[in-house]
């Protein structure tokens, strides 16, 4: 029994791996809602950059 006591970690490393954790999802978080926040802006730039590259593909096609 005491040697189970012994191999378990220490209040200290306990609380500082809970806080990590705590502090990872709280990260996390605010990276899911950047990207939310951000996903219409990336949509309009594909569809901007994708319109480029097919009119510039047209135009070279149609020089030929």
């Amino acid at each position: 029994m005491n040697d189970m006591m012994e191999s378990l970690p220490s209040f200290r490393q306990m609380f500082r791996l809970i806080l990590f954790l705590i502090l990872a999802l709280i990260v996390l978080g605010l990276v899911v809602a950047i990207v939310k926040a951000l996903m219409p802006l990336l949509i309009l730039a594909a569809i901007v950059v994708g319109g480029v590259y097919l009119y510039n593909r047209l135009q070279t096609n149609g020089a030929h």
